[in-house]
């Protein structure tokens, strides 16, 4: 059979990675995994023998189209708890992880030459599933307050002055993926007050936020602050548990639900794994948070100490108070990108600039994640990183 001329010509825009990422490595510096060290398979096995005691005869129908109505009440309860939201489970859908979310909205809100308002460096799914649909990304500059909102509302208003009118803003505004900043208070309610200015919505995905490490308490999301339906907020429990779960949520304003429920959503996630996490939390989240905190705080530490005796002085990197990821930079005109090949042929992978930025600049950065290996690990990784990248000439 010939598929060549039988395939859709209606996929979205190719967008290429570097093939490197996808090679299996033992020291994994590319991806915020799940803390495999904190996961405690019994209390998981227990949570999905009780969820399913009581709730198996539910796995004959299909799922409600919003997800399961106990894990919606919980995610509820507990953005009351933690982050001072208050929302209802009508307003609250179930998708396979943060990006199942993006993606629903995304394809509720962006057509093909669309600009889309982003940090510096924005995190790569978000990036790839954009370029996908052909949207214009626009990066904002950005410090370690968070995007600079000054330079956002410039870049609206010269947009508008040639006919473009901006259809989303898109934030991760703790500890932000990939540069680890929290965005300030301040900066919070100045891009709400632009957001609704310019009828420019924010999509705030704070998938991160059950991870603070120390360091100051974490500012009210913009959903909060926000009371004129501006913002829809996305996260998730894949990095909490586990990413296999794929499973994450979104909490959107109504007009927003109404478009979504016309396609029921998008697939559903695991109605299962709903049923399991839901146990899971209802029993052990706040040992789960403390356990997961103390274990990145130990892998961080590691991460920054290993920087420290291997990286020169040429190189800076952030000191991150929570989340799961350092951002380093090395000097000017030195190119992590080519580099990285020959780091997969020594066991390590991490993430170069340039696959956070639609132009694919800045080369002179990389993300290293710590969620995954152990503190040893991390040690040897970053010391076999430091080798390479003195022979291939980054530092």
């Amino acid at each position: 059979m010939d598929y060549a001329a039988l395939f859709t010509s209606n996929a979205g825009a190719e967008v290429e990675m570097p093939p490197g990422l996808k090679v299996p490595t033992k020291y994994v510096f590319s991806v915020t995994y799940a803390d495999p060290h904190t996961l405690s398979s019994q209390w998981l096995s227990q949570a999905a023998q009780s969820a399913l005691q009581q709730e198996a005869i539910r796995l004959a129908p299909y799922p409600p189209p919003q997800g399961h109505i106990g894990m919606r009440d919980l995610i509820c309860r507990n953005l009351r708890k933690t982050r001072g939201l208050n929302v209802d489970a009508e307003s609250v859908f179930l998708t396979g992880g943060a990006a199942g979310a993006i993606q629903h909205i995304l394809d509720a809100l962006v057509d093909p030459g669309d600009v889309v308002l982003v940090e510096e460096f924005c995190y790569l799914g978000t990036i790839k599933m954009l370029l996908e649909r052909r949207a214009h990304v626009a990066h904002i500059s950005t410090d370690d307050q968070g995007m600079q909102t000054v330079a956002l509302e410039n870049t609206i208003r010269i947009l508008q002055s040639r006919g473009q009118r901006p259809k989303l803003i898109y934030t991760i505004p703790v500890y932000q993926n990939p540069m680890g900043m929290t965005m300030s208070l301040e900066r919070r309610k100045h891009m709400v007050e632009i957001s609704q200015k310019y009828n420019v919505p924010i999509l705030e995905n704070e998938s991160y936020a059950d991870f603070r490490i120390d360091g100051p308490s974490l500012p009210p999301p913009m959903m909060s602050i926000d009371d004129q339906s501006s913002v829809m907020y996305v996260s998730a429990y894949t990095k909490l548990i586990g990413c296999g779960l794929r499973l994450g949520y979104s909490v959107v304003p109504e007009p927003v639900l109404a478009k979504l429920a016309r396609n029921d959503f998008g697939p559903a996630p695991s109605h299962l794994a709903a049923m399991t996490v839901h146990q899971y939390l209802s029993n052990h989240m706040d040992e789960h948070i403390a356990a997961v905190r103390k274990s990145l705080q130990s892998k961080r530490d590691a991460m920054l100490a290993a920087l420290d005796d291997h990286f020169p002085r040429s190189c800076s990197w952030n000191q991150p108070s929570g989340g799961m990821m350092v951002w380093v930079r090395v000097p000017q005109g030195r190119d992590t990108l080519a580099a990285l090949d020959k780091a997969v042929d020594a066991d390590v992978k991490y993430n170069p600039g340039p696959v956070f930025r639609a132009d694919q600049h800045g080369s002179n950065y990389l993300r290293l994640t710590y969620s995954h290996n152990s503190p040893d690990e991390i040690r040897d990784g970053v010391a076999i990183l430091a080798d390479v990248f003195h022979r291939e000439g980054v530092f």
